[in-house]
């Protein structure tokens, strides 16, 4: 899918930065959804290239995401594949998870996405088929504590995944998903507290992460990239969950 036209959110920071530069790299032209336009993050996207447009998007907003799809296309003039890669974890113990944690992590990470893949394929569909890629999280197979709400929404995300891909696969439309491990990006780099409020310095955190992967270190960006433009390519894999974890999910 060389030189194609791709709407991606999440572009700004972490794994979504590293996907935008992949598909610079290979020539794709892209429409990355942000939720602040004028943020320096966004200033930042314009200047990598001509063919970046920046299109503001509240992941929250219904009005914004049913529109964002019409927004992506007219200033693409078209769209050849979708890039779910907004995400918003939360790490909360269970009594402490409030309704507005549950509804905000499930609105950016599975209700927002799905919204935009149901559009995505229709337009896809009716222009000689595609590919949407949805970035997931092993959490989403195997949970993990503080994670409650994050991980059922991305288990909410790969089941919605399979399900769209086989409703869209006799129309040309494939849909996979990326499961990471645990990644080196900021959202990972937040300090965090046990159930028992109770809480490591960032950099010890950061050391027992890495010691629960075989590899014995924590994935980069770039390389969950590899994988996002891996399955755009692969025109014989749909309702696939490509695991990228480092081997996190076989301890």
């Amino acid at each position: 899918m060389r030189g194609a036209r791709v709407l991606l959110t999440g572009a700004t920071r972490g794994i979504g930065r590293a996907i935008a530069h992949a598909l610079l790299e290979r020539g794709d032209r892209l429409a990355c959804a942000v939720r602040d336009p004028h943020a320096a993050s966004a200033r930042e996207l314009r200047a990598l290239s001509a063919t970046v447009h920046v299109l503001p998007l509240d992941l929250t907003d219904a009005a914004q995401l049913s529109s964002a799809l019409e927004r992506a296309t007219q200033a693409l003039g078209g769209l050849d594949a979708l890039v779910n890669c907004a995400g918003v974890v939360q790490y909360t113990a269970l009594p402490q998870l409030s309704p507005e944690a549950l509804q905000l992590q499930f609105q950016i990470n599975c209700f927002a996405p799905s919204l935009l893949a149901r559009d995505a394929a229709v337009y896809l569909a009716a222009h000689g088929g595609g590919a949407i890629v949805n970035v997931a999280s092993t959490l989403g197979l195997k949970p993990a504590p503080l994670t409650a709400a994050y991980a059922a929404s991305k288990a909410a995300l790969l089941s919605m995944t399979r399900s769209l891909a086989l409703e869209l696969g006799a129309q040309g439309v494939r849909v996979n998903a990326v499961a990471p491990g645990i990644i080196d990006t900021d959202m990972i780099r937040a300090e965090r507290k046990a159930a028992d409020g109770s809480s490591l310095p960032v950099e010890e955190q950061l050391d027992v992460l890495r010691k629960l992967h075989v590899l014995g270190r924590l994935g980069t960006p770039q390389e969950i990239a590899e994988a996002v433009l891996y399955l755009l390519d692969a025109r014989f894999l749909t309702g696939t969950v490509l695991v990228a974890d480092g081997g996190l999910s076989l301890t």
